[in-house]
């Protein structure tokens, strides 16, 4: 299961024996008119890893002007490289990741919504499969610094969706947030998920509280202060005037109300 892209996976496009086809890497590829429609395709429910990496490289052959549906694929590709579930992706296949990831820096400075995304890997690889948080969260903050109001167009790796929709609650418990996720509020979240500093955790979080007040990463950030000793008088003052605004959704908001009641 490619889990962190999980939500991205589109149904096959409609193909006809007349579509064009091309031999790639060891497999027929169907040649679509668009690099849209190339990435749809590769994004689709392809079972056979080798494939869907192959489906992915292509689009920078077939369409090497269209430079973000190239960045997008490089992306996918990368992450591809931790296998069918990055839960199991050992130390070599990350760090082949990591590698790519990096090229893709190097080869994307004009694109920012590409870079955001880079560097998001980045610091989820180093905070979550690494375990070289101090490392992941410099990737974060340059998230903030440099890149901090654009919008996100995909989900983020899995431990941030399972702090938005618990495995134990019900779908009709959820409503989207009013208000789309930027990645830099989005990062200064993670930075609070991973730090052990006291400071820099308060620090990130008055940032999302000025630039990013509306947003669900501050209530997610919110929830994180609070459940944490350490941090949790230096936020009760701001649950009142978050849950005021009607952001979460209504899981996440009574998590709220009981961690800044209870404990």
């Amino acid at each position: 299961m490619l889990s962190g892209c999980a939500d991205e996976t589109t149904q096959h496009l409609p193909q006809t024996d007349e579509m064009p086809v091309q031999e790639f890497l060891g497999y027929r590829i169907p040649v679509f008119p668009t690099a849209q429609e190339q990435l749809n395709y590769a994004k689709s429910g392809i079972t056979d890893l080798e494939k869907k990496k192959a489906a992915f490289k292509i689009i920078s052959r077939l369409f090497p002007d269209d430079k973000e549906a190239c960045g997008s694929a490089a992306l996918y590709d990368a992450y591809l490289t931790l296998g069918h579930d990055y839960r199991f992706a050992d130390k070599t296949k990350i760090g082949q990741a990591v590698n790519a990831y990096q090229s893709i820096i190097r080869s994307y400075q004009k694109h920012p919504i590409v870079m955001v995304k880079a560097y998001w890997y980045l610091g989820w690889m180093h905070c979550d499969l690494l375990e070289q948080k101090l490392q992941g969260i410099q990737y974060f903050w340059h998230i903030a610094s440099h890149y901090p109001d654009i919008s996100m167009g995909i989900t983020p790796p899995v431990p941030w969706i399972s702090l938005v929709y618990p495995e134990n609650s019900k779908p009709d418990q959820h409503k989207v947030s009013k208000v789309k996720s930027a990645w830099g509020g989005t990062a200064l979240m993670e930075i609070i998920r991973h730090t052990n500093d006291q400071k820099e955790a308060v620090r990130a979080f008055e940032i999302l509280w000025q630039d990013y007040k509306n947003s669900l990463s501050t209530g997610l950030a919110l929830l994180l202060m609070l459940k944490h000793p350490q941090n949790r008088n230096t936020v009760k003052n701001y649950v009142q005037p978050y849950l005021a605004l009607n952001k979460a959704n209504p899981y996440l908001m009574e998590e709220i109300r009981v961690w800044s009641r209870e404990h």
